[in-house]
């Protein structure tokens, strides 16, 4: 009797471990089908359109919980996504990976901000096409502006 309920109890756990999972599809461009599949600190990233098919895994280092946000990041038309969680401190600030696809490609790229070592408090000013985040400088916090107008991403 004691194997019947441990063996019952197993492919229950079995069953919930795919739901632990968050899948996130979206449209980058017209004709092309992004799937991001969260895992834990692993996303799998596949993009599928008539002339290509690409997968890939990224690896993130975080202790606190991935979330997913799809958004034009790079205002290009095309949508993008970035993987954010908060840090791994007291909880203040909230880091980001942007990635920008590149519709000649047919890839996601990872995006790198104009200064400091990453997106911290990532903001998207629509209006002014720019990215602003937080940066440490010298002396103490300062603002980052990330512009697209003279970078090729």
């Amino acid at each position: 009797m004691q194997f019947k309920t441990l063996a019952v109890s197993l492919i229950g756990l079995m069953w919930t471990i795919p739901a632990l999972a968050e899948t996130v599809t979206f449209i980058p461009t017209k004709g092309v089908e992004a799937t991001l599949v969260l895992e834990g600190s692993i996303l799998n990233v596949a993009v599928k359109s008539e002339m290509h098919s690409e997968s890939r895994t990224i690896e993130f280092e975080a202790e606190n919980a991935l979330h997913v946000q799809v958004d034009d990041f790079n205002f290009d038309g095309a949508k993008d996504f970035s993987v954010w969680q908060l840090d791994d401190g007291m909880g203040t600030y909230d880091y980001y990976r942007v990635f920008v696809y590149q519709p000649q490609t047919g890839v996601f790229k990872e995006l790198q901000p104009d200064c400091g070592d990453g997106f911290v408090n990532l903001r998207v000013d629509k209006k002014r096409k720019v990215l602003l985040s937080t940066y440490w400088g010298m002396n103490g916090p300062d603002q980052c502006i990330t512009r697209f107008t003279r970078r090729k991403t």
